[in-house]
């Protein structure tokens, strides 16, 4: 009878260890689901920490289980397994998971991110920063996004790994430098980051940057625009109203790219509206077409679009096959989406009947003069896609100087709280800045 006890509740450990992994990777899939919303996200989320619950009640069973399985299993059974360690307090289990986990894995570095940076208990940080000590790239990684997540400090620590120009943890380092603020390594990622030959290694220094308030990003980005599509981006986060120009010149001689679009949608100029409405057409433009001119406007024009799938031979009837044997037509494979329109007479036509309404040389942002409520009713929007909160999370910091540490990924249980937080401080205001105008770090420039 013991026996047969002990063999069920490992079948209820092992239900709720298959289910977390799941639920985790479900919710990867579903945090750029244009279906799916971000506050919507939280049911998952829900339901992955009632089956966490399990495991942890189930004390030592389950943790042999998530032992077991941590180094068997899955990624996201992995993940699991670590944020259960964590919260029973397994420090010796985290240090074995870590020993042995497949670093050559990129899915499953990112799984010991994600809940490390989630579980970790505060006084395990300490240890782990210094386990840094050990210079192995792919735990600086880790470690790094830990210090960046959750805004602990270190900067000595960043600033040793980004001196060795080499290391895989050279973005990550970075991002996290940028995080906390960290001016005394402007001049570093100036000098030697901001051109990198990787992209990821010149964004984020780029980003770090104008996080920290440096000016001179912004002429070195657009000299290197002429030979990379990103720092398009880096241009609309913190440029101004000669940017505009410059950007539109630049249209007369480049490319157009999606990141030019969407550079010219977080500037914020009425000049632009008919250049963005003219890409429409254009289908690798459109979509971020559609999603600048609703940045802009804050016209909210929506439309269901069918999205066709590929057909798969493998994955049809028999009497589909047959049908296609015979030259016979089948229904289109696919699903319908709401997004954006992309049709440009049905902008056209709402320009030409809402174009009074705007000024000449006031910077809008949803189709109201720029201001942080403007970037809060995009952190807010449940329509907005993921990029798209997280710019106006890195432009409230960039443009206004104001940081409750967010990111767009958190749990949406902890995104709440930190809007929760820009809506008190949005209430405390008295018209401190001025809306429609030209900010970086906090201050008010003339052009």
């Amino acid at each position: 009878m013991t026996q047969t006890i002990m063999d069920f509740n490992i079948s209820i450990y092992l239900h709720h260890l298959e289910e977390s992994s799941f639920l985790y990777e479900q919710r990867l899939a579903l945090l750029d689901n244009p279906e799916i919303s971000w506050p919507e996200i939280g049911d998952f989320e829900e339901r992955f920490e009632a089956h966490l619950d399990g495991l942890v009640k189930g004390k030592e069973p389950a943790l042999a289980l998530c032992r077991q399985q941590a180094l068997e299993g899955d990624v996201g059974e992995l993940h699991a397994a670590l944020r259960v360690f964590c919260r029973q307090n397994r420090h010796d289990l985290m240090l074995e998971t870590l020993e042995a986990f497949d670093k050559e894995n990129p899915e499953a570095l990112k799984a010991v991110s994600d809940a490390l940076n989630e579980e970790i208990p505060v006084n395990w940080e300490k240890p782990f920063v210094k386990l840094a000590e050990k210079d192995l790239p792919w735990l600086n990684s880790l470690i790094a996004r830990l210090i960046g997540y959750r805004r602990l400090g270190y900067g000595d620590l960043l600033i040793q790994t980004i001196e060795k120009p080499e290391t895989a943890a050279l973005p990550e380092a970075i991002r996290a430098l940028g995080r906390l603020r960290e001016k005394r390594t402007s001049r570093l990622l100036l000098e030697r980051y901001l051109a990198h030959e990787d992209e990821s290694v010149g964004f984020a220094s780029a980003l770090a940057l104008l996080r920290m308030g440096e000016p001179q990003t912004l002429t070195q980005c657009f000299a290197m625009a002429h030979s990379h599509a990103w720092p398009f981006i880096i241009l609309g986060l913190g440029g101004n109203s000669s940017t505009v120009r410059s950007m539109l010149d630049y249209a007369t001689q480049g490319e157009i790219t999606p990141e030019w679009l969407l550079g010219l949608g977080l500037l914020g100029d009425i000049s632009t509206v008919d250049i963005l409405i003219s890409a429409l057409p254009v289908d690798e433009l459109a979509e971020t077409a559609a999603l600048a001119l609703n940045l802009i406007t804050g016209a909210e024009i929506y439309e269901e679009a069918f999205v066709a799938e590929a057909l798969d031979e493998d994955e049809l009837f028999e009497e589909e096959r047959e049908k296609l044997k015979k030259g016979e037509s089948l229904p289109p494979l696919g699903y319908s989406i709401n997004r954006a329109a992309q049709n440009p007479e049905t902008w056209s036509a709402w320009w030409e009947e809402n174009k009074p309404r705007f000024n000449p040389g006031v910077r809008y942002r949803n189709g109201k003069p720029c201001s942080p409520a403007g970037l809060l009713e995009n952190l807010l929007s449940p329509k907005n896609p993921r990029q798209l909160r997280q710019l106006a999370y890195e432009e409230m910091v960039i443009r206004y100087g104001i940081d409750f540490p967010f990111e767009a990924g958190m749990p949406v249980k902890k995104q709440k709280q930190v809007l929760g937080k820009y809506m008190e401080w949005m209430n405390s205001q008295d018209n401190r800045f001025q809306a429609g105008k030209w900010y970086f770090g906090g201050r008010l420039i003339s052009h």
